[in-house]
């Protein structure tokens, strides 16, 4: 396992650090970054993600000398999560964009689509043979309806390969059926920004789930999907913008 990362933004600026979802990379970003650059110093971290979420919390703990803020989309919102659990003394506060929440609420990841990719030859054959336009068509769901994909977010699943894919994908699955987010957050005293995309279609969007937790404030976007910081990137940046602002959670 291993973590590179992108910085900008001027010195004395509060940190923080931008995870990327699955099969993706620093530049999912690329939208929020220079709307936080009189604001904040950003991290944008590029994981290699082919281990466990732990495995991807610790690398993006090694990049880190102080308590930052924490953002994560979707695989990289429990990896923040992660981070948080096994390193309190480097985390602030989390802003949690579209993370899967529980194992059933993840609704492509149950589709047979991505159940026929977990399958050695099956899904090596699938990948080999899907052109960018039917890479393009599969990432659809990501994004709200009329809203184009992006090349680069073709280009990087493309890159990450198969089997990176699914091995991330499973490492969710792994983690959320040790514990589901709900009872992870419930244990942390971090302030949490949860972010969902009402027009979300890779997720089931929680009811009550974390109703009950007092330093977890929840925030639907509507007319975003699963990509918020690319669909809603002002509203994100602004979320962000909020969460560094927060004299509560200086030192």
């Amino acid at each position: 396992m291993s973590a590179g990362a992108v910085a900008a933004g001027g010195p004395g600026l509060p940190k923080v650090v931008l995870i990327h979802g699955l099969a993706g990379s620093y530049r999912a970003w690329d939208r929020v970054v220079p709307k936080l650059e009189h604001v904040a110093q950003t991290v944008a971290v590029e994981l290699d993600s082919s281990g466990s979420i732990g495995d991807d919390a610790d690398d993006v703990a090694a990049l880190l000398d102080s308590r930052i803020v924490v953002v994560g989309h979707s695989r990289g919102g429990l990896v923040a999560t992660a981070l948080a659990e096994r390193r309190p003394d480097l985390v602030s506060a989390l802003v949690l964009l579209c993370p899967p929440w529980s194992r059933d609420a993840r609704l492509t990841a149950r589709g047979p689509v991505e159940r026929a990719l977990a399958l050695p030859a099956v899904g090596d054959l699938m990948w080999a043979l899907a052109s960018g336009e039917r890479q393009r068509a599969a990432q659809r769901s990501a994004f709200a309806p009329g809203v184009t994909v992006p090349d680069r977010f073709v280009a990087d699943a493309r890159m990450r390969g198969r089997r990176n894919f699914v091995c991330s994908s499973q490492a969710i699955d792994t983690y959320l059926g040790t514990r589901a987010l709900a009872d992870r957050l419930r244990d942390l005293t971090v302030p949490t920004e949860l972010v969902f995309g009402h027009l979300d279609a890779r997720l089931i969007l929680p009811t009550d789930e974390f109703t009950d937790l007092g330093h977890v404030r929840t925030t639907v976007l509507a007319g975003s999907g699963h990509t918020p910081q690319w669909e809603a990137a002002g509203e994100v940046a602004d979320l962000i913008t909020r969460t560094t602002g927060d004299p509560t959670l200086e030192g």
